[in-house]
């Protein structure tokens, strides 16, 4: 008897395709994190998943497409979270709004992104594997094919406000860098969760610790832009004059790499 392999599924099949390619992907998420992509066999992964591993093969050809599927899965989640700030962002933008508008529409954005980190139970299954995946210890793709799944709506938006804040490009180097490291607050917050709490003493974050950490993380980002937007006429100066960038810049700021050479 053939195995149904359609989304209406049968007692011996595939049970509902969206469903079973979920369930594996969740527990891919789960044991890529525990032991790392080359310690998480498919086999582990379909027993977790409570499926056949020929439906691993199915849904995803092999281990380095359950994978992306993953990386997939996370992006497009977060995307789809933050869609509501962002949007209002990017509403912003296009209204040529000024710097008070564009700082509110980040930190709005901040703190959307931080109240789904620590409230939702779905991201508590992506520390660890995010974690290695930031560190490099996951599989090595083709780097197009893994950019374009980790890509979502929310750096490009946030870059594109520090650009408008700094007085250059939307492409501008600097800009991005300052966007992922602003937005990276919270992030290492997260991915480090086990760690700071053992630090603070904590057993969980409740509501009020969770507003003191969004309090303070909105707090620093206010004044990282804030500080953005005074360093801009010197910058706009720099840029008119076609002046290299300061070997020592004001600000405490390292000099940019190109001039360096």
């Amino acid at each position: 008897m053939t195995k149904s392999r359609g989304r209406s599924g049968t007692a011996t099949g595939y049970v509902c395709g969206n469903e079973t390619r979920s369930r594996i992907i969740a527990a891919a998420l789960t044991l890529f994190g525990l032991r790392g992509f080359e310690g998480a066999s498919t086999r582990d992964i379909a027993e977790l998943a409570g499926v056949n591993p020929p439906a691993l093969r199915y849904y995803f050809s092999n281990k380095e497409g359950v994978y992306l599927a993953c990386v997939d899965h996370i992006a497009t989640t977060i995307s789809d979270h933050l869609a509501s700030p962002v949007d209002a962002a990017r509403a912003v933008l296009d209204k040529d709004g000024d710097d008070d508008q564009l700082i509110r529409a980040f930190r709005e954005i901040q703190k959307h992104l931080a109240q789904y980190l620590f409230t939702s139970a779905e991201p508590d299954s992506w520390r660890l594997f995010m974690a290695r995946e930031q560190a490099g210890l996951g599989p090595q793709f083709p780097e197009a094919q893994l950019r374009d799944r980790l890509q979502t709506r929310l750096i490009p938006v946030c870059s594109e406000i520090v650009a408008r804040l700094m007085g250059t490009d939307a492409g501008d180097e600097e800009a991005l860098l300052r966007a992922l490291t602003i937005t990276g607050q919270l992030i290492a917050i997260h991915l480090t969760r086990r760690s700071m709490m053992l630090s603070l003493g904590w057993e969980s974050i409740d509501t009020h610790r969770l507003g003191w950490i969004t309090s303070i993380v909105d707090r620093q980002t206010a004044l990282l832009l804030e500080e953005v937007v005074r360093e801009r006429p010197a910058r706009i100066v720099r840029a008119g004059s076609k002046a290299p960038f300061p070997q020592q810049p004001t600000q405490g700021l390292a000099p940019r790499p190109d001039a360096m050479t």
